[in-house]
């Protein structure tokens, strides 16, 4: 337990000299993402939940703010995000965000904190309109209802957040040769949800195919059955069905 404590006051002390939103362009795909560092919340057990939040921008540009992502990371021996309701308390409102993505992962070969092998990552996603992400930078008391836990954001974590959605603020935190590209271009040609909705396609469409090289070569029914589930409108619907019945009449 000290040492857990004595690694958060190291990680806080560190934060306060770190940016309060990171500018990263991508280059391949064409969009800049604005990245807040990251907030620190301990939960039961000694494991340290993980907040960011973010925002992409097509081109090299500081785009209209519409959409906030919300990211919660966690590494842990037991699930604890997985099933649990959530929301956001803000000095007014209660705030449903329920809309999340799940995922969790298990890494058999690493370390974790307390020296044994192996841990699963569990991460939340989730989209809030610019004016509920407005409400909680604003709001004196912010607290994330995880189920039956609360967990309270400190106010100045939140005034930094506020860097992500102000462009001046957010200008100051670049270098130099970020400055001269970011403070130009203001609009962008097209709306951050169109983009996100691009990239979005793009990953349903690579698992789409993954998925389908995993299983087109299976002589087990419950595989295709699992694609065709997974996928209705997929392209490679229609090889599916047709394999999916040769194998029932096969088994027949």
């Amino acid at each position: 337990m000290k040492q857990l404590i004595n690694l958060l006051l190291s990680i806080f002390i560190l934060s306060s000299c770190y940016k309060p939103v990171y500018t990263e362009y991508f280059d391949e795909e064409n969009y800049t993402e604005f990245t807040t560092h990251e907030i620190l919340l301990e939960i039961p057990s000694e494991r340290i939940l993980k907040v960011f939040a973010s925002r992409r921008c097509p081109g090299k540009t500081i785009c209209e703010v519409t959409d906030i992502k919300i990211l919660i990371t966690l590494e842990t021996k037991f699930s604890f995000l997985e099933g649990k309701d959530f929301y956001i308390l803000t000095d007014n409102e209660k705030i449903d965000v329920n809309h999340r993505r799940y995922t969790f992962s298990y890494d058999a070969a690493s370390e974790y904190i307390d020296g044994t092998t192996g841990f699963a990552r569990e991460k939340w996603v989730v989209w809030l309109k610019a004016n509920d992400f407005e409400k909680l930078i604003s709001s004196e008391e912010v607290i994330l209802l995880i189920g039956d836990y609360k967990l309270n954001i400190e106010t100045s974590d939140m005034e930094k957040w506020e860097t992500l959605i102000k462009k001046d603020l957010l200008v100051e935190t670049m270098e130099e040769e970020q400055k001269r590209n970011y403070s130009k271009y203001v609009e962008a040609p097209i709306s951050e949800s169109e983009v996100r909705e691009k990239f979005e396609k793009k990953a349903f469409v690579e698992a789409e195919e993954k998925t389908w090289d995993l299983v087109k070569d299976s002589e087990n029914p419950e595989d295709l059955r699992f694609f065709l589930e997974q996928y209705p409108d997929s392209p490679f619907a229609t090889p599916a069905r047709l394999k999916l019945k040769q194998l029932e009449r096969e088994l027949n």
